[in-house]
Protein backbone atom coordinates (compact mmCIF):
# COMPACT_ATOMS: atom_id res chain seq x y z
CA UNK A 1 0.00 0.00 0.00
CA UNK A 2 2.91 2.34 0.64
CA UNK A 3 4.02 1.83 -2.96
CA UNK A 4 0.52 2.61 -4.14
CA UNK A 5 0.31 5.80 -2.11
CA UNK A 6 3.68 6.94 -3.43
CA UNK A 7 2.60 6.33 -7.01
CA UNK A 8 -0.84 7.89 -6.57
CA UNK A 9 0.63 11.08 -5.14
CA UNK A 10 2.65 11.66 -8.28
CA UNK A 11 0.14 10.41 -10.83
CA UNK A 12 -1.51 12.83 -13.24
CA UNK A 13 -4.82 11.88 -14.80
CA UNK A 14 -5.59 12.82 -18.41
CA UNK A 15 -7.50 16.05 -18.58
CA UNK A 16 -10.13 15.51 -15.93
CA UNK A 17 -8.29 15.76 -12.64
CA UNK A 18 -4.87 15.98 -11.04
CA UNK A 19 -4.07 13.95 -7.97
CA UNK A 20 -2.93 16.09 -5.07
CA UNK A 21 0.22 15.16 -3.08
CA UNK A 22 -0.50 12.85 -0.16
CA UNK A 23 0.94 13.95 3.16
CA UNK A 24 2.29 11.56 5.79
CA UNK A 25 -0.77 12.24 7.96
CA UNK A 26 -3.09 11.44 5.08
CA UNK A 27 -1.22 8.20 4.43
CA UNK A 28 -1.69 7.16 8.03
CA UNK A 29 -5.36 8.16 8.01
CA UNK A 30 -6.34 6.74 4.64
CA UNK A 31 -4.21 3.65 3.97
CA UNK A 32 -6.19 0.65 5.11
CA UNK A 33 -5.20 -2.50 3.24
CA UNK A 34 -3.59 -3.70 0.05
CA UNK A 35 -5.65 -6.89 0.06
CA UNK A 36 -9.36 -6.23 -0.26
CA UNK A 37 -11.93 -9.00 0.08
CA UNK A 38 -15.37 -7.56 0.91
CA UNK A 39 -17.73 -10.08 2.47
CA UNK A 40 -21.03 -8.24 1.81
CA UNK A 41 -22.41 -5.84 -0.78
CA UNK A 42 -22.55 -3.08 1.80
CA UNK A 43 -18.87 -3.63 2.56
CA UNK A 44 -18.00 -3.64 -1.12
CA UNK A 45 -19.89 -0.39 -1.61
CA UNK A 46 -21.69 1.08 -4.62
CA UNK A 47 -19.99 2.55 -7.67
CA UNK A 48 -20.57 6.28 -7.78
CA UNK A 49 -20.57 7.62 -11.38
CA UNK A 50 -18.02 10.41 -11.13
CA UNK A 51 -16.76 12.07 -14.30
CA UNK A 52 -13.28 12.71 -12.85
CA UNK A 53 -11.02 10.05 -14.34
CA UNK A 54 -9.04 9.59 -11.13
CA UNK A 55 -12.25 8.50 -9.37
CA UNK A 56 -13.54 6.08 -12.00
CA UNK A 57 -15.19 3.07 -10.36
CA UNK A 58 -14.67 4.27 -6.80
CA UNK A 59 -17.28 2.93 -4.39
CA UNK A 60 -19.12 4.63 -1.57
CA UNK A 61 -20.10 2.82 1.63
CA UNK A 62 -20.65 3.34 5.35
CA UNK A 63 -17.81 2.79 7.80
CA UNK A 64 -18.12 1.22 11.25
CA UNK A 65 -19.45 4.51 12.64
CA UNK A 66 -22.06 4.93 9.89
CA UNK A 67 -20.01 7.63 8.17
CA UNK A 68 -19.57 7.71 4.41
CA UNK A 69 -16.25 6.58 3.00
CA UNK A 70 -14.98 5.67 -0.46
CA UNK A 71 -12.99 2.71 -1.73
CA UNK A 72 -10.86 3.54 -4.76
CA UNK A 73 -9.06 1.04 -7.00
CA UNK A 74 -5.27 1.47 -7.05
CA UNK A 75 -4.56 4.69 -8.94
CA UNK A 76 -1.52 3.37 -10.81
CA UNK A 77 -2.92 0.01 -11.81
CA UNK A 78 -2.17 -1.81 -8.57
CA UNK A 79 -4.31 -4.61 -7.17
CA UNK A 80 -4.80 -2.95 -3.80
CA UNK A 81 -7.38 -0.34 -2.79
CA UNK A 82 -7.27 3.09 -1.25
CA UNK A 83 -9.88 3.90 1.42
CA UNK A 84 -10.64 7.42 2.57
CA UNK A 85 -13.40 9.44 4.18
CA UNK A 86 -15.98 10.69 1.70
CA UNK A 87 -15.25 14.26 2.75
CA UNK A 88 -11.56 13.79 1.85
CA UNK A 89 -12.14 13.36 -1.89
CA UNK A 90 -11.19 16.99 -2.69
CA UNK A 91 -7.83 16.32 -1.02
CA UNK A 92 -7.13 13.45 -3.40
CA UNK A 93 -8.08 15.01 -6.71
CA UNK A 94 -9.61 18.12 -8.23
CA UNK A 95 -13.33 17.43 -8.56
CA UNK A 96 -15.43 18.61 -11.48
CA UNK A 97 -18.51 20.70 -10.70
CA UNK A 98 -20.66 17.66 -11.46
CA UNK A 99 -18.69 15.42 -9.08
CA UNK A 100 -18.56 18.00 -6.31
CA UNK A 101 -22.33 18.45 -6.52
CA UNK A 102 -22.90 14.70 -6.59
CA UNK A 103 -20.81 14.25 -3.43
CA UNK A 104 -22.93 16.88 -1.71
CA UNK A 105 -26.18 15.15 -2.73
CA UNK A 106 -24.98 11.70 -1.68
CA UNK A 107 -23.64 13.05 1.62
CA UNK A 108 -26.91 14.83 2.34
CA UNK A 109 -29.13 11.85 1.51
CA UNK A 110 -26.56 9.30 2.79
CA UNK A 111 -27.42 6.78 0.09
CA UNK A 112 -25.19 3.73 -0.40
CA UNK A 113 -27.28 1.36 -2.54
CA UNK A 114 -27.10 1.09 -6.35
CA UNK A 115 -30.71 2.20 -6.78
CA UNK A 116 -30.22 5.22 -4.51
CA UNK A 117 -26.96 6.30 -6.14
CA UNK A 118 -28.45 5.85 -9.62
CA UNK A 119 -31.44 7.99 -8.72
CA UNK A 120 -29.22 10.78 -7.38
CA UNK A 121 -27.03 10.68 -10.48
CA UNK A 122 -29.92 10.74 -12.94
CA UNK A 123 -31.57 13.68 -11.21
CA UNK A 124 -28.29 15.60 -11.27
CA UNK A 125 -27.16 14.67 -14.78
CA UNK A 126 -30.41 15.81 -16.40
CA UNK A 127 -29.74 19.35 -15.17
CA UNK A 128 -26.82 19.58 -17.60
CA UNK A 129 -24.26 20.29 -14.88
CA UNK A 130 -22.04 17.51 -16.23
CA UNK A 131 -22.30 18.60 -19.84
CA UNK A 132 -24.77 18.12 -22.64
CA UNK A 133 -23.59 14.61 -23.47
CA UNK A 134 -24.11 13.37 -19.92
CA UNK A 135 -27.49 15.09 -19.73
CA UNK A 136 -28.62 13.43 -22.95
CA UNK A 137 -27.47 10.04 -21.68
CA UNK A 138 -29.45 10.48 -18.46
CA UNK A 139 -32.56 11.66 -20.32
CA UNK A 140 -32.39 8.68 -22.68
CA UNK A 141 -32.12 6.29 -19.74
CA UNK A 142 -35.09 7.90 -18.01
CA UNK A 143 -37.10 7.80 -21.24
CA UNK A 144 -36.34 4.10 -21.75
CA UNK A 145 -37.30 3.36 -18.14
CA UNK A 146 -40.57 5.25 -18.64
CA UNK A 147 -41.30 3.24 -21.80
CA UNK A 148 -40.56 -0.01 -19.96
CA UNK A 149 -42.81 1.12 -17.11
CA UNK A 150 -45.74 1.85 -19.46
CA UNK A 151 -45.28 -1.41 -21.37
CA UNK A 152 -44.99 -3.36 -18.12
CA UNK A 153 -48.23 -1.86 -16.80
CA UNK A 154 -50.10 -2.73 -19.99
CA UNK A 155 -48.80 -6.30 -20.04
CA UNK A 156 -49.64 -6.82 -16.36
CA UNK A 157 -53.14 -5.44 -16.88
CA UNK A 158 -53.74 -7.68 -19.90
CA UNK A 159 -52.51 -10.75 -18.04
CA UNK A 160 -54.44 -9.98 -14.86
CA UNK A 161 -57.70 -9.32 -16.69
CA UNK A 162 -57.24 -12.49 -18.77
CA UNK A 163 -56.65 -14.60 -15.67
CA UNK A 164 -59.80 -13.10 -14.20
CA UNK A 165 -61.86 -14.26 -17.18
CA UNK A 166 -61.91 -11.02 -19.20
CA UNK A 167 -60.07 -9.52 -22.17
CA UNK A 168 -58.93 -5.98 -23.00
CA UNK A 169 -59.37 -5.04 -26.66
CA UNK A 170 -57.03 -2.88 -28.74
CA UNK A 171 -59.43 0.08 -28.57
CA UNK A 172 -59.30 0.10 -24.77
CA UNK A 173 -55.51 -0.30 -24.76
CA UNK A 174 -55.23 2.89 -26.80
CA UNK A 175 -57.35 4.86 -24.31
CA UNK A 176 -56.47 3.23 -20.99
CA UNK A 177 -54.37 6.24 -19.92
CA UNK A 178 -57.48 8.45 -19.91
CA UNK A 179 -59.84 8.75 -16.95
CA UNK A 180 -62.60 6.94 -18.84
CA UNK A 181 -60.24 4.21 -20.03
CA UNK A 182 -58.91 3.61 -16.55
CA UNK A 183 -62.44 3.33 -15.21
CA UNK A 184 -63.26 0.69 -17.83
CA UNK A 185 -60.08 -1.24 -16.99
CA UNK A 186 -60.97 -1.26 -13.30
CA UNK A 187 -64.38 -2.67 -14.17
CA UNK A 188 -62.72 -5.45 -16.15
CA UNK A 189 -60.44 -6.21 -13.20
CA UNK A 190 -63.48 -7.32 -11.23
CA UNK A 191 -62.95 -11.03 -11.94
CA UNK A 192 -59.32 -10.92 -10.85
CA UNK A 193 -60.25 -8.84 -7.79
CA UNK A 194 -62.80 -11.43 -6.75
CA UNK A 195 -60.25 -14.24 -7.06
CA UNK A 196 -57.58 -12.27 -5.16
CA UNK A 197 -59.99 -11.24 -2.42
CA UNK A 198 -59.40 -7.47 -2.84
CA UNK A 199 -61.19 -4.73 -4.75
CA UNK A 200 -60.44 -3.72 -8.35
CA UNK A 201 -59.15 -0.27 -7.35
CA UNK A 202 -56.50 -1.89 -5.15
CA UNK A 203 -55.43 -4.25 -7.95
CA UNK A 204 -55.12 -1.34 -10.37
CA UNK A 205 -52.95 0.55 -7.88
CA UNK A 206 -50.82 -2.52 -7.21
CA UNK A 207 -50.19 -2.91 -10.95
CA UNK A 208 -49.21 0.76 -11.13
CA UNK A 209 -46.76 0.25 -8.25
CA UNK A 210 -45.36 -2.90 -9.87
CA UNK A 211 -44.78 -1.13 -13.18
CA UNK A 212 -42.84 1.62 -11.42
CA UNK A 213 -40.86 -0.90 -9.40
CA UNK A 214 -39.94 -2.87 -12.54
CA UNK A 215 -38.88 0.12 -14.63
CA UNK A 216 -35.20 -0.88 -14.52
CA UNK A 217 -35.81 -4.58 -15.24
CA UNK A 218 -39.05 -4.94 -17.16
CA UNK A 219 -40.90 -8.13 -17.96
CA UNK A 220 -39.33 -11.10 -19.70
CA UNK A 221 -42.00 -10.89 -22.44
CA UNK A 222 -41.26 -7.29 -23.42
CA UNK A 223 -39.52 -6.75 -26.79
CA UNK A 224 -37.31 -4.06 -25.22
CA UNK A 225 -35.85 -5.17 -21.88
CA UNK A 226 -35.17 -2.87 -18.96
CA UNK A 227 -31.64 -1.61 -18.29
CA UNK A 228 -30.70 -4.32 -15.79
CA UNK A 229 -32.06 -7.18 -17.90
CA UNK A 230 -30.18 -5.82 -20.92
CA UNK A 231 -27.00 -5.40 -18.86
CA UNK A 232 -27.31 -9.00 -17.66
CA UNK A 233 -27.44 -10.24 -21.26
CA UNK A 234 -24.45 -8.11 -22.25
CA UNK A 235 -22.42 -9.49 -19.33
CA UNK A 236 -22.94 -13.02 -20.60
CA UNK A 237 -21.81 -11.97 -24.08
CA UNK A 238 -18.78 -10.19 -22.60
CA UNK A 239 -17.83 -13.28 -20.61
CA UNK A 240 -17.68 -15.39 -23.77
CA UNK A 241 -15.82 -12.73 -25.76
CA UNK A 242 -13.06 -11.96 -23.26
CA UNK A 243 -12.67 -15.64 -22.37
CA UNK A 244 -12.05 -16.37 -26.05
CA UNK A 245 -9.50 -13.55 -26.16
CA UNK A 246 -7.76 -14.88 -23.04
CA UNK A 247 -7.49 -18.38 -24.49
CA UNK A 248 -6.19 -17.32 -27.89
CA UNK A 249 -3.93 -14.35 -27.16
CA UNK A 250 -0.18 -14.53 -26.55
CA UNK A 251 -0.35 -11.50 -24.25
CA UNK A 252 0.95 -11.86 -20.69
CA UNK A 253 -2.40 -10.38 -19.63
CA UNK A 254 -4.29 -13.47 -20.76
CA UNK A 255 -4.91 -14.55 -17.16
CA UNK A 256 -6.73 -11.24 -16.52
CA UNK A 257 -9.02 -11.95 -19.46
CA UNK A 258 -9.84 -15.40 -18.12
CA UNK A 259 -10.37 -13.98 -14.63
CA UNK A 260 -12.71 -11.28 -15.98
CA UNK A 261 -14.64 -13.90 -17.94
CA UNK A 262 -15.13 -16.11 -14.89
CA UNK A 263 -16.10 -13.13 -12.74
CA UNK A 264 -18.67 -11.91 -15.28
CA UNK A 265 -20.07 -15.41 -15.66
CA UNK A 266 -20.25 -15.82 -11.88
CA UNK A 267 -22.04 -12.51 -11.30
CA UNK A 268 -24.37 -13.04 -14.27
CA UNK A 269 -25.22 -16.54 -13.10
CA UNK A 270 -26.27 -15.38 -9.63
CA UNK A 271 -28.13 -12.39 -11.07
CA UNK A 272 -29.85 -14.71 -13.54
CA UNK A 273 -31.24 -16.80 -10.70
CA UNK A 274 -32.58 -13.66 -9.01
CA UNK A 275 -34.16 -12.51 -12.30
CA UNK A 276 -35.76 -15.93 -12.67
CA UNK A 277 -37.29 -15.53 -9.19
CA UNK A 278 -38.74 -12.15 -10.18
CA UNK A 279 -40.22 -13.71 -13.32
CA UNK A 280 -41.65 -16.57 -11.26
CA UNK A 281 -43.41 -14.17 -8.88
CA UNK A 282 -44.80 -12.15 -11.79
CA UNK A 283 -46.02 -15.27 -13.61
CA UNK A 284 -49.18 -15.37 -11.48
CA UNK A 285 -50.32 -11.76 -10.90
CA UNK A 286 -53.50 -12.75 -9.05
CA UNK A 287 -51.56 -14.79 -6.53
CA UNK A 288 -49.15 -11.86 -6.24
CA UNK A 289 -52.04 -9.45 -5.54
CA UNK A 290 -53.57 -11.78 -2.97
CA UNK A 291 -50.26 -11.81 -1.07
CA UNK A 292 -49.31 -8.23 -1.85
CA UNK A 293 -47.30 -7.29 1.24
CA UNK A 294 -45.01 -10.32 1.19
CA UNK A 295 -44.79 -10.46 -2.63
CA UNK A 296 -43.85 -6.80 -2.91
CA UNK A 297 -41.21 -7.20 -0.21
CA UNK A 298 -39.72 -10.22 -1.99
CA UNK A 299 -39.70 -8.41 -5.33
CA UNK A 300 -37.93 -5.39 -3.87
CA UNK A 301 -35.34 -7.67 -2.29
CA UNK A 302 -34.64 -9.51 -5.54
CA UNK A 303 -34.49 -6.29 -7.57
CA UNK A 304 -32.03 -4.72 -5.13
CA UNK A 305 -29.94 -7.90 -5.21
CA UNK A 306 -29.85 -7.80 -9.01
CA UNK A 307 -28.78 -4.14 -8.89
CA UNK A 308 -25.98 -5.02 -6.44
CA UNK A 309 -24.78 -7.94 -8.56
CA UNK A 310 -24.63 -5.88 -11.76
CA UNK A 311 -23.26 -2.73 -10.12
CA UNK A 312 -20.10 -1.52 -11.86
CA UNK A 313 -20.33 -3.87 -14.84
CA UNK A 314 -21.65 -1.25 -17.27
CA UNK A 315 -18.32 0.58 -16.99
CA UNK A 316 -16.38 -2.66 -17.58
CA UNK A 317 -18.43 -3.36 -20.70
CA UNK A 318 -17.84 0.16 -22.05
CA UNK A 319 -14.08 -0.37 -21.75
CA UNK A 320 -14.32 -3.67 -23.59
CA UNK A 321 -16.56 -2.17 -26.29
CA UNK A 322 -13.98 0.57 -26.84
CA UNK A 323 -11.29 -2.07 -27.29
CA UNK A 324 -13.39 -4.11 -29.71
CA UNK A 325 -14.16 -0.95 -31.69
CA UNK A 326 -10.40 -0.27 -31.75
CA UNK A 327 -10.73 2.98 -29.83
CA UNK A 328 -8.45 1.46 -27.20
CA UNK A 329 -5.74 -1.21 -27.33
CA UNK A 330 -7.08 -4.51 -26.01
CA UNK A 331 -4.11 -5.00 -23.68
CA UNK A 332 -4.71 -1.56 -22.16
CA UNK A 333 -8.43 -2.27 -21.79
CA UNK A 334 -7.87 -5.68 -20.19
CA UNK A 335 -5.37 -4.28 -17.70
CA UNK A 336 -7.88 -1.58 -16.68
CA UNK A 337 -10.66 -4.17 -16.43
CA UNK A 338 -8.52 -6.28 -14.12
CA UNK A 339 -8.02 -3.27 -11.87
CA UNK A 340 -11.72 -2.53 -11.38
CA UNK A 341 -13.50 -5.86 -11.91
CA UNK A 342 -16.48 -6.25 -9.50
CA UNK A 343 -16.28 -9.34 -7.30
CA UNK A 344 -19.28 -11.01 -5.68
CA UNK A 345 -18.79 -10.87 -1.89
CA UNK A 346 -18.54 -14.35 -0.40
CA UNK A 347 -21.35 -13.97 2.14
CA UNK A 348 -23.85 -12.85 -0.49
CA UNK A 349 -24.07 -16.24 -2.18
CA UNK A 350 -24.26 -19.89 -1.15
CA UNK A 351 -21.19 -21.50 0.36
CA UNK A 352 -19.83 -23.12 -2.82
CA UNK A 353 -20.34 -20.05 -5.01
CA UNK A 354 -18.93 -17.84 -2.27
CA UNK A 355 -15.76 -19.89 -2.08
CA UNK A 356 -15.48 -19.79 -5.85
CA UNK A 357 -15.68 -16.00 -5.86
CA UNK A 358 -12.93 -15.66 -3.26
CA UNK A 359 -10.79 -18.30 -4.96
CA UNK A 360 -11.07 -16.53 -8.31
CA UNK A 361 -10.03 -13.26 -6.74
CA UNK A 362 -7.10 -14.77 -4.85
CA UNK A 363 -5.92 -16.69 -7.90
CA UNK A 364 -5.89 -13.50 -9.97
CA UNK A 365 -4.23 -11.48 -7.24
CA UNK A 366 -1.53 -14.09 -6.67
CA UNK A 367 -0.35 -13.97 -10.27
CA UNK A 368 2.77 -11.82 -10.47
CA UNK A 369 4.64 -10.72 -13.59
CA UNK A 370 8.36 -10.06 -13.81
CA UNK A 371 9.34 -6.87 -11.91
CA UNK A 372 5.85 -6.67 -10.33
CA UNK A 373 5.36 -6.01 -6.61
CA UNK A 374 3.52 -9.09 -5.32
CA UNK A 375 1.46 -7.07 -2.81
CA UNK A 376 0.37 -4.06 -4.85
CA UNK A 377 0.60 -5.38 -8.40
CA UNK A 378 2.66 -2.36 -9.49
CA UNK A 379 5.80 -2.64 -11.59
CA UNK A 380 8.96 -2.06 -9.54
CA UNK A 381 10.73 0.64 -11.55
CA UNK A 382 13.94 0.36 -9.49
CA UNK A 383 14.22 -3.32 -10.31
CA UNK A 384 13.49 -2.73 -13.97
CA UNK A 385 16.27 -0.14 -14.09
CA UNK A 386 18.96 -2.58 -12.91
CA UNK A 387 21.31 -3.69 -15.72
CA UNK A 388 20.80 -7.39 -15.01
CA UNK A 389 17.05 -6.94 -15.34
CA UNK A 390 17.36 -6.03 -19.00
CA UNK A 391 18.41 -9.58 -19.85
CA UNK A 392 15.60 -11.21 -17.92
CA UNK A 393 12.66 -12.72 -19.77
CA UNK A 394 10.00 -10.09 -20.39
CA UNK A 395 6.29 -10.67 -19.89
CA UNK A 396 6.73 -13.87 -17.92
CA UNK A 397 4.26 -14.76 -15.23
CA UNK A 398 4.59 -16.89 -12.13
CA UNK A 399 2.57 -17.88 -9.13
Amino acid sequence: MATELKASAAAVQDGTGTLAPVTAAQKAAHARRSHYEPSTFLERGTVIPFTTRALAQCRVRLDDRERLEVVLPGFSGSKGVYVTAFTSLPEITTLSVHDRTLTEIVATEKVVTPTGIRRCWLELATTGIGGQGLAEQAREELARAAEVQVSTRIMLLLDTVRRGGGEIGQELIATMASTEGRSQVRTMLGGAASRAGIDAVAIDQHIEDLAELLGTLGLRSLPEPGRLRHLHTRMQEFSHAIDNWGRTTVSDLAHIGRFAAMSADHSAGIAGRAIAEVDRILADPIRLMARWDSSQKNLRGYLLRIAWLLDGWDYVLRIWDDAVAERMAIDVAVKEIGRIIPIVPAREVDADAGRRSVELFREYRSRVRVFEDWLSGELDEDMRARPESQTAGQGEEHR
